[in-house]
C-alpha cells in the first residue's frame, strides 16, 4: 500500500483484512472488486461489532504498513539498519596488532640437547567494545466517530481516508527517524571538528581551503567567497574532488588513519568502498559541478560508496553550519564516552563526512500500535504509536570530516 495513494483494489484488500480481524474470519469473505453494493454491505457487517474494533483494526493496518514498508524518502536513510546488522556491530570483538616473533627455521639448528619451542603462547591483543543508546518514539493520532463512519460510505471515501491517515502517520514517523539520524551526524561533525582535530595528530578533519592555499602557495590566499565564483573556483573544486578520492582510497587500506584507538591497543582497520558512506552538502556539490567543465566533471568515484547529497546539516536556512549545547566524544584514555560542557558551533563551512558504515547507525525495535475505545463524551478515538530506536556512534571506526575553512 502506498503512503500517498490507494487504488480501488487496495481498498478492497484492506477492507478484507479489517473484516477478518474484526469478525475472526481472517478475510474468508471476499469482496468483489469494483462492487460498491457489496462494499457497503460488508461495511455494515463490520459496524455490527461496534465502532471500536473496526477503528482498532483499521489503524493496525495503516501503521503496520508504515513500519513494515515505509518508503525510504528520508535523509540519512543509510544509517537505518536491521536487527541482524545491529546485533553484529553493538558488541565488537576486535584484535589489535602485535609484534611478530623471531624466526627460527633458517637460523640453524640449536646445540645438541636443545630444541626449538613451538608451543609459545601469544594471546594477542583482544578488545571488546559495546556501543548503545536508545530513544523512545511516541505519537498519537486522533480520529472522530463521524470520520470513521463516513470513510465506509464507499470505496473512494475509504481510499481517501486511508491515504490521508497513512500520510499523516508516515510523515511524522519519517521525520522522527530522520531527526534521530541527523543528530548522530551532527554529533560526529562536532566531535571531529571540536575535540579530535585539536587533541590528536591523526587526520580527523580536513580543512580543505587551508590545505589548498598551503599546497598551491596561493597568493593571495583564497577565501570562502572565492570558491563560489571567480577564477579560483575551478582549480579549488578540482583539488577537493581529488582529496575526496584520496580519502576513499586510503580508507580501503589497512591502517590507523581517520579514527581513534583506545590507549594501550593498536586496532588496525580498513573500509572497502562498498562499506563507505559519503554524505556531502548538496549546495557545495552543485558548486563543484558548475565550477568545472561539464565534460570534466565525473562523480563515478562516489558511486562505489553509499553516497547521499544532504540538503542541510541542522538548519535549512543555514545549511553548512551546526550549533549544539554539547556533544559526545570517546575519551581514548579511559575507553569511555564523555560529554562536553559548553556550546559549540561550526559556521558555514561543513562540506561533509566520509565514514565506515559501522561508525554510526540507528535500529528501530519494539513497534507497538494501541488504540483506545471511543471517548464517550467527545466521540473520538486515539491511536498511540510507540517504538524504541537504538543508536550508536563508534569513534574507533574510520571517519573524516571535510570543511571549507
Amino acid at each position: 500500500m502506498s503512503a500517498n495513494q490507494m487504488n480501488i483494489q487496495d481498498v478492497y484488500s484492506v477492507l478484507n483484512t479489517i473484516h477478518g480481524n474484526v469478525t475472526g474470519t481472517n478475510g474468508s469473505i471476499t469482496v468483489t472488486a469494483f462492487d460498491p453494493t457489496t462494499f457497503v454491505s460488508v461495511a455494515n457487517t463490520l459496524f455490527q461489532n461496534g465502532p471500536d474494533p473496526v477503528y482498532s483494526a483499521l489503524m493496525n493496518v495503516i501503521t503496520s504498513t508504515i513500519f513494515s514498508a515505509r518508503p525510504y524518502s528520508r535523509q540519512f536513510k543509510g544509517l537505518i539498519v536491521d536487527s541482524n546488522k545491529w546485533g553484529a556491530i553493538t558488541r565488537k570483538i576486535q584484535f589489535g596488532d602485535t609484534a611478530s616473533l623471531a624466526e627460527s627455521a633458517y637460523q640453524g639448528l640449536p646445540a645438541d640437547g636443545q630444541s626449538v619451542d613451538h608451543y609459545i603462547i601469544n594471546r594477542g591483543d583482544v578488545v571488546e567494545t559495546r556501543y548503545y543508546g536508545s530513544a523512545v518514539y511516541q505519537d498519537v493520532v486522533t480520529t472522530t466517530r463521524d470520520q470513521l463512519y463516513t470513510a465506509f460510505n464507499g470505496p473512494e471515501q475509504l481510499g481517501s481516508f486511508l491515504a490521508a491517515k497513512t500520510t499523516e502517520v508516515n510523515n511524522k514517523w519519517t521525520q522522527w527517524t530522520e531527526d534521530l539520524a541527523r543528530g548522530l551526524v551532527i554529533n560526529a561533525i562536532c566531535a571531529k571538528y571540536g575535540y579530535y582535530d585539536n587533541s590528536d595528530t591523526n587526520i580527523h578533519c580536513m580543512h580543505l581551503l587551508t590545505m589548498y592555499n598551503t599546497d598551491t602557495a596561493a597568493n593571495p590566499p583564497l577565501t570562502i567567497n572565492d570558491i563560489k565564483a571567480g577564477p579560483g573556483a575551478r582549480p579549488f573544486w578540482e583539488y577537493v574532488r581529488a582529496k575526496i578520492r584520496t580519502v576513499q582510497r586510503n580508507m580501503t587500506n589497512r591502517n590507523v588513519m581517520y579514527y581513534e584507538n583506545i590507549r594501550g591497543h593498536k586496532i588496525v582497520r580498513h573500509t572497502p568502498y562498498r562499506n563507505q558512506k559519503v554524505y556531502l552538502l548538496s549546495n557545495f556539490m552543485d558548486l563543484m559541478e558548475t565550477s568545472t567543465l561539464s565534460e570534466a566533471f565525473n562523480d563515478d568515484y562516489l558511486k562505489y560508496a553509499d553516497y547521499e547529497g544532504v540538503s542541510y546539516w541542522q538548519n535549512p536556512f543555514d545549511p553548512a553550519s551546526v550549533k549544539v549545547s554539547k556533544y559526545t566524544y570517546l575519551n581514548t584514555s579511559t575507553g569511555s564516552y564523555a560529554d562536553t560542557n559548553s556550546e559549540f558551533t561550526v559556521s558555514n563551512t561543513i562540506l561533509g563526512l566520509i565514514f565506515d558504515e559501522d561508525m554510526m547507525s540507528v535500529n528501530i525495535q519494539d513497534t507497538i500500535v494501541q488504540s483506545t475505545p471511543m471517548n464517550a463524551r467527545g466521540l473520538y478515538f486515539d491511536t498511540w504509536l510507540t517504538a524504541n530506536a537504538r543508536y550508536l556512534q563508534d569513534f574507533t571506526e574510520k571517519c573524516v570530516l571535510l570543511t571549507l575553512d
